[in-house]
């Protein structure tokens, strides 16, 4: 068994590589394919996002009972007429999405998108095709729960970091030598969401506890388990609208190249996730132990550690991403007219993922407690606010206007949730938490970064930072801002020791 300090590196490689090959090549893809048409692979993106609301709970659920399992050889038969039954299920749903999304492809593509220069037959059909492409990628998520759950995590991870390649890089190639189509693009997809799926089955089935007998459909095993999918799928579904509501709504309202701009905005500011999550998924085994041994004293010192450590990184990334926007958007897409139509919506979007991963920890806090009604609440009462200020901000001022409720509703989990969470939970350590685990590693990057803008313009203005210089300028701040970090070393020894 692969310890965990090997799993953390296979986390961290394996997610950074898979949402970062996507990010860099988004600018290829318009590059063959126009803004018009990466705002419809926009949309599939949504849909995608949207679709995650029928899982029910079920990857966690596997996840959680294989982890229960793995070392219980008389329940073998168990954890596998539970993963069988799991499958059919979700088999079951993604056929039906794909039939649904390929039914009304044609009402998508003439009364939901606003198409301007594509053919509508070409819109209708890559709708068809995202219809496949769901019905083999929908299952990949329960066999990634699966290997989680058995701790085969390096395996997983060289399968995600393997297909991702093959799926965002093989299509370049697709697009520059065979053929430049939306259709050509979504048909690879669709090959290699097939390959991808057959591959994590195999490997889950591989790696499953052993028994002589067939595994079967086990109405019993889904009965042990769908109170814990309940209450996963509660949280699912809040969580659907705060993350794609925004999409639907502006993809239904907005004309596809406009959506592709604030896609690709969207798409700057979720780069962050290749830090905070990778983070997440470190410490929160770490915070469960703790509060499953009711050591308060120990932690309380994780905690702000962790919570140091997340804001110590990912300021001098946002912060680089808000004074540099137009430097960085040009370098990448290689595009003036891209950049000024994308570079405002982007800014303000990674302001507002600045302060999402600044509650990822106290998130994680709360569910190690397992005090799940307290993010039901929070996200519901967010998810009421977001649809109705959505849809006056977007109607008064664009596009630009639904990036100030990402910014809005990420403001009000910092300032007014947080609060009311350390009531409850770490009580007396609210200060700590504003004061010195977020606001003076914010304020160093903040101020030096700054400082280092208003110099280039004031005594440089005819100066364009390039790829190096923007690198050396990151490099030096984030330098800075690890220095400073209390209790640094304590930090990283922490985590070697999970």
């Amino acid at each position: 068994m692969p310890s965990i300090k090997i799993n953390i590196v296979a986390n961290l490689v394996g997610r950074i590589w898979a949402v970062a090959i996507g990010i860099l090549l988004i600018p290829q893809y318009i590059k063959y394919l126009g803004i018009e048409s990466y705002g419809l692979i926009g949309f599939y993106g949504t849909l995608i996002g949207s679709m995650a609301l029928l899982d029910l709970g079920l990857s966690t659920t596997i996840k959680r009972e294989l982890a229960k399992y793995q070392h219980q050889v008389s329940d073998s038969r168990a954890a596998r007429d539970l993963l069988f039954s799991l499958e059919c299920i979700y088999w079951g749903i993604g056929v039906c999405i794909s039939l649904l999304v390929v039914l009304f492809a044609g009402l998508i593509a003439t009364h939901w998108v606003k198409v301007e220069t594509l053919p509508v037959h070409t819109v209708t059909q890559s709708v068809m095709l995202m219809g496949a492409v769901i019905a083999f990628q929908w299952p990949i998520s329960l066999y990634d729960g699966g290997l989680t759950g058995l701790d085969k995590q390096v395996l997983n991870n060289v399968i995600t970091v393997i297909m991702s390649t093959l799926r965002a890089a093989g299509v370049i190639i697709i697009l520059k030598y065979f053929s430049a189509t939306l259709e050509a693009f979504f048909i690879w997809q669709a090959v290699l969401s097939f390959l991808y799926v057959m591959v994590m089955r195999m490997g889950l089935w591989r790696h499953m506890p052993k028994n002589i007998l067939k595994p079967t459909f086990s109405k019993a095993q889904l009965k042990n388990v769908w109170r814990f999918a309940a209450g996963m799928t509660s949280i699912s579904i809040i969580t659907f609208f705060l993350a794609q509501i925004d999409k639907i709504v502006l993809s239904k309202i907005l004309p596809l190249s406009v959506f592709g701009y604030y896609t690709l905005a969207f798409t700057i500011a979720s780069s962050m996730s290749m830090v905070s999550g990778p983070l997440s998924i470190t410490f929160f085994p770490r915070f469960t132990k703790l509060v499953s041994i009711q050591d308060e004293i120990t932690l309380k010192k994780i905690y702000h550690n962790a919570c140091r450590l997340m804001a110590t990184i990912i300021a001098p990334i946002g912060f680089l991403l808000i004074f540099f926007t137009k430097e960085i958007l040009f370098i990448w897409t290689h595009n003036a007219d891209t950049t000024s139509h994308t570079y405002l919506m982007a800014r303000i979007l990674v302001a507002g993922s600045i302060l999402n991963a600044l509650i990822v920890m106290p998130y994680n806090l709360i569910i190690a407690y397992g005090w799940t009604r307290f993010t039901i609440y929070q996200n519901t009462i967010a998810a009421i606010i977001l649809v109705p200020m959505l849809l006056w901000w977007t109607s008064v001022y664009g596009p630009v206007g639904a990036t100030f409720v990402w910014l809005t509703v990420n403001a009000g989990y910092v300032l007014i949730s947080q609060p009311v969470m350390h009531k409850t939970l770490l009580k007396n350590e609210l200060f700590t938490w504003y004061w010195k685990d977020t606001a003076i590693p914010l304020l160093i990057s903040f101020l030096l970064l700054g400082s280092i803008k208003l110099l280039l313009c004031y005594f440089f203005p005819a100066f364009t930072p390039g790829l190096i210089s923007i690198g050396i300028i990151f490099v030096f701040v984030f330098s800075i801002s690890m220095l400073t970090l209390k209790n640094f070393r304590d930090t990283l020894r922490t985590i070697l020791r999970l």
